[in-house]
């Protein structure tokens, strides 16, 4: 997005990101206000969002990679067809 708004090539944009990033990590550190970063446990999770109603994840969805040459597909196919129950 930030490519495309600012007209600038895909890997400046990531680097001006990441930057921009860092500083807000200073920032937010400095004000003492910086979110956890770490949640080892699900009573932590549960203790974190315990006001939250209905947690939403927000996940992208990515098809399996599968090689396009025939001999790369064939060590990855395993026989067997799916049959509906």
């Amino acid at each position: 997005m930030l490519a495309a708004t600012f007209g600038l090539p895909r890997s400046k944009a990531c680097e001006h990101a990441l930057r921009l990033a860092k500083a807000l990590e200073r920032a937010l550190r400095t004000q003492g206000v910086l979110p956890a970063r770490a949640i080892d446990s699900l009573a932590q999770v549960q203790a974190v969002f315990a006001e939250v109603p209905v947690p939403l994840l927000d996940a992208p969805e990515r098809p399996p990679h599968r090689p396009r040459a025939v001999v790369d597909r064939a060590a990855g196919y395993s026989g067997k067809k799916k049959t509906a129950p």
